[in-house]
């Protein structure tokens, strides 16, 4: 989304001349600025289309470390089961052993 900002580059110019700056400089100043201005001012539209693709990268990213921590805790659960069963075993051949 691209907009304008109203930038008068005559009176520009023209009040840097009352100001004493030569008139062939004073009119490279007021187009130089009036370029600047035209490509590199963020408006509020193009300031609202950047949140927007930033929350979805930032929403989608999220998700992507939500699933994996949900993986995890998943393998982690398994390992814990599966220790748990190996303790009880040992556990039942000492015991099968000593007793």
């Amino acid at each position: 989304m691209s907009a304008s900002i109203p930038f008068d580059t005559l009176d520009y110019a023209k009040k840097l001349e009352h100001a004493g700056t030569p008139a062939a400089q004073a009119e490279l100043q007021s187009k130089a600025l009036a370029d600047v201005l035209r490509h590199s001012v963020a408006f509020p539209g193009d300031l609202l289309t950047v949140e927007r693709k930033l929350s979805g990268h930032i929403d989608a990213a999220a998700l992507r470390i939500e699933n994996r921590l949900v993986t995890l805790a998943g393998e982690v659960n398994l390992i814990r089961w599966m220790l748990a069963s190996l303790l009880a075993i040992n556990l039942a051949i000492g015991l099968k052993i000593f007793l």
